[in-house]
């Protein structure tokens, strides 16, 4: 049984790498890991040689009470904050663009009508697509993890400390969940649509609902968080029906909760630096998260099980 599923995954691997829109993103998204890094350290010396020349003339002035600088004490991890926003919207999307072409790619040359006539059952085979896709998703996110720990090291001149690399790998670990579910979308669509059109707009609409949407809806009292990594306070809008939205959106919304535990794990907003806390903190939402996965893995089975293999080639 498994000899089969690690063939079906080896193959599912080596495939994906022949996908030009897959490789087109992939480089996309491993240029934004690096530029993250660069970005953030880039913004942090551009406030700090405000911050300094600011200090400079409240001296000559004469004023007292100079507050400190704030970059001084932020953790080495908030210079990935960028990291977040890459992951929701262009991890997210890459996601599904593997998941889609794991199965539609077998449904356009014909192979799910001959596949299922040798001794491979369909649990097998569905089983082995869905290990392929953890392990070219793991890799991505592995390389993505070298990187930004790399680039820290070389843009701050010191190491990260053993707390700060266990954030990193944790935050890291959550997205490739959050990935992974973004890819099970894809990978459900593909099986359960009857044309490829359709099994590649569905999860896309649902992306654009889960990344732009439901994040709309929960920060309508502070629309600047949308594709902001950091929780500005401000004044907001006082609006009961806003405020009923929030409350009752927010536990569900995927992606929110992806930034909140990001931005805790990164050290973006208010610091903790107890990483046990942080989990405690957002526990709901990495339950949100791995039920998620549970039950799009379960559907993409079922699906595989009431898959038509006689259907007729599958509409454009």
């Amino acid at each position: 049984m498994w000899k089969k599923i690690l063939s079906v995954s080896r193959n599912e691997f080596r495939a994906l790498f022949k996908e030009k829109t897959f490789i087109l993103l992939l480089i996309i998204f491993i240029l934004m890991t690096i530029f993250s890094t660069y970005i953030g350290w880039s913004t942090k010396n551009t406030i700090e040689k405000v911050y300094q020349e600011t200090v400079i003339k409240l001296k000559e002035s004469g004023a007292s009470g100079i507050p400190l600088d704030t970059f001084l004490i932020a953790p080495a991890l908030s210079i990935l904050k960028n990291m977040i926003v890459y992951i929701f919207l262009i991890g997210s999307l890459l996601a599904i663009i593997i998941g889609h072409f794991s199965f539609m790619r077998d449904r356009i040359a014909g192979i799910s009508k001959i596949v299922f006539s040798r001794t491979i059952s369909r649990k097998e085979f569905i089983t082995g697509k869905i290990t392929g896709i953890f392990n070219v998703l793991a890799l991505i996110i592995s390389v993505s993890f070298i990187i930004s720990y790399v680039s820290i090291i070389l843009v701050t001149g010191h190491p990260l400390s053993g707390n700060e690399t266990i954030k990193l790998l944790i935050f890291y670990l959550i997205s490739l969940a959050y990935l992974i579910i973004f890819a099970m979308l894809g990978l459900f669509f593909a099986i359960s649509s009857r044309s490829e059109s359709l099994a590649l707009v569905n999860p896309i609409i649902i992306w654009i609902i889960i990344s732009f949407v439901l994040p709309q809806l929960t920060s309508a009292l502070n629309p600047s968080a949308l594709l902001n990594p950091v929780s500005i306070q401000g004044v907001a809008p006082h609006s009961r029906f806003f405020t009923i939205i929030q409350e009752v959106i927010k536990p569900f919304s995927l992606s929110e909760n992806y930034k909140e535990l990001g931005s805790s794990l990164l050290g973006v907003g208010p610091i903790n630096t107890n990483t046990l806390q942080i989990i405690i903190n957002n526990s709901a939402g990495i339950l949100l998260i791995l039920s998620l996965i549970g039950l799009l893995i379960y559907g993409s089975i079922f699906s595989m099980k009431k898959f038509d293999v006689c259907e007729e080639e599958v509409d454009g």
